[in-house]
């Protein structure tokens, strides 16, 4: 019996979602009430003075070794125990420097600077609230001291507590108007609560302040990244990157802005310089690599995720990333070790459970693979990707209603992510439509997506099949090779270019394209069966036999086809 010929929409390819560590603001900063004391005269008072000088020059052996020197004649000079506490603080001595503090306060109770550093050392011990008391009381000795109400915020903030942390930023800010440290860290407490144009507001004027200060620069780089303002993100980093050219958080994070623009020369060089500040930049290596996936080097992708893994066997990112360029390969096997590690490392990793969709997806496992994207959407609702993967699947299983209406979600998100008319939210908004039949909105849509990017594959993949849809054969044809001419090896395209020839009964052309597909995708299950479809019609039942036997082996629901 003749079998009929098996045409299977081939689309865009699963989505792997690029996945970077989102880099944490700077840290806030709190700092030393004042610098060390100097004593006007007797001899205790000139060596603690000379302490204080080997101390500023990082010789804090030799100033603390003076500091002694001054308490041993002057067991009561209270500025020796400040002064030590501050020295052995910087060493890391932090139970010496609250020893020293306390003695300080011992000495002279009314010693606001004793209790602002104490403060200072107990929340480096993590001790919050003895951090917080000793502020408030140095606050109360000192009601106009900025310094203690920005430590005190500091504080509050790593509490959990941003309403007081605002508070006390914003009396600082009232006692010291041009405090940019204060504004920084105030515009990170307002990010924290959901509130960025606050936080703009607040790094742009520590910036007028301190038009030097590097990490106001890129704190309003991540929010202004995390607001969709890609292009505005690249220029806040790159003026932090101007300031400090030694910025390795800077670059990296320009990095994953223009990686996210789709500039991947960009952003590995970006990647690369961090990595060349800070050679153990697990981070920076696992985002280098997920670039180097998206430009087809598997190898180089597959090294770097690698050697971020070596730096830190618990970065989850790395092992989603190697397996998604494992995935590229052929190797599924390999990929699903390490999206099941990724998810063992952070169960909360939406990302990985994205890519791992991919990977049953590929296998043929459509329920597990939709099973998997539920799970990264209920993680992350805004992860367009895991929206148009769903929506591949369920038009895959015939369901095409619910793949509409995942893959119109898709597209909207991407433009919000992105803030612009984009490439690819045309291309998802396009599949949408064509899922439910409207190919002339399709055609529309994916010539949009050419438009604004003359060089994107899967847009004139796309739009070859809306018009192999309505009978425009030449036409797509002229669009399989754009695609494939732009992108090698698109192993879709490939297929789709095939089904149009066998269409036009070019058996021999079909049977090359599915060839070329199987060989740049071993695992395309649809590719062998089409091309058994073909061997049949040529009389190669032998040929024929061995294609829909593998075809069912990789999705056994094609050894149903009759």
């Amino acid at each position: 019996m003749k079998l009929d010929k098996l045409f299977i929409a081939v689309t865009v390819a699963s989505l792997a979602t690029m996945l970077v560590s989102v880099s944490a603001r700077d840290s806030r900063l709190a700092f030393d009430a004042v610098g060390n004391l100097f004593v006007a005269d007797g001899q205790a008072g000139a060596y603690n003075n000379r302490g204080n000088v080997k101390g500023a020059a990082g010789d804090l052996d030799g100033a603390i070794a003076d500091y002694n020197h001054a308490l041993q004649l002057d067991p009561k000079l209270a500025e020796a125990y400040y002064n030590r506490g501050n020295a052995k603080r910087d060493k890391g001595d932090l139970d010496g420097a609250i020893a020293d503090y306390t003695r300080a306060i011992e000495l002279n109770p009314k010693y606001a600077h004793a209790y602002s550093n104490r403060g200072n050392a107990k929340r480096d011990k993590g001790d919050l609230d003895g951090a917080i008391a000793d502020y408030t009381r140095a606050i109360e000795l000192n009601p106009k001291d900025a310094i203690a109400y920005n430590n005190r915020g500091y504080a509050k903030s790593d509490k959990g507590d941003l309403d007081g942390a605002i508070a006390d930023y914003g009396e600082a800010i009232k006692f010291d108007p041009k405090y940019a440290i204060a504004y920084l860290n105030r515009g990170n407490a307002k990010d924290d609560k959901g509130d960025p144009d606050g936080a703009i507001a607040d790094y742009t004027q520590a910036i007028k302040f301190d038009p030097k200060y590097d990490k106001a620069y890129y704190n309003l780089g991540l929010t202004t990244y995390h607001k969709g303002d890609l292009d505005g993100a690249i220029v806040d980093y790159t003026r932090a990157i101007e300031v400090n050219p030694k910025y390795a958080k800077a670059y990296y994070d320009r990095g994953n802005a223009k990686a996210n623009k789709g500039d991947l020369e960009g952003a590995i060089a970006d990647y690369t310089r961090a990595i060349e500040l800070n050679p153990k930049y697990s981070e920076a290596y696992s985002a280098r690599g997920d670039a180097k996936r998206d430009k087809g080097d598997l190898d180089g992708a597959i090294a770097d995720c690698t050697r971020a893994i070596e730096l830190n066997p618990k970065l989850a990112e790395a092992y989603s990333n190697r397996g998604n360029a494992k995935s590229g390969k052929g190797d599924l096997a390999g990929a699903m070790a390490d999206f099941n590690r990724a998810i063992e490392l952070n169960p909360k990793l939406a990302a990985a459970y994205n890519n791992r969709g991919n990977a049953k997806s590929d296998k043929g496992d459509l329920d597990g693979a939709i099973a998997d994207y539920n799970r990264a959407i209920e993680l992350d609702p805004k992860l367009a990707a895991a929206y148009e993967n769903r929506g591949n699947a369920k038009r895959d299983k015939g369901d095409l209603d619910g793949a509409r209406a995942d893959l119109a979600r898709a597209a909207e998100l991407d433009l919000q992510l992105r803030g612009k008319e984009s490439a690819a939210s045309y291309v998802n908004r396009g599949v949408g439509k064509g899922a439910r039949g409207d190919f002339d909105g399709a055609i529309a849509d994916f010539t949009r997506a050419i438009e604004l990017d003359p060089k994107e594959p899967k847009a004139y993949n796309n739009r070859g099949l809306a018009k192999h849809h309505k009978g425009d054969f030449d036409g797509a044809i002229a669009d399989y090779n754009r695609a494939i001419k732009l992108d090698p090896k698109y192993a879709e395209a490939y297929y789709n270019r095939g089904n149009v020839k066998a269409k036009s009964n070019d058996l021999e052309g079909a049977i090359a394209e599915y060839t070329r597909a199987i060989e740049i995708n071993p695992n395309l299950a649809q590719a062998y069966y089409n091309r058994g479809v073909a061997k049949t019609d040529q009389g190669d039942s032998s040929g024929a036999a061995r294609d829909f036997n593998r075809a069912a082996k990789l999705d056994p629901k094609l050894g149903e086809k009759k």
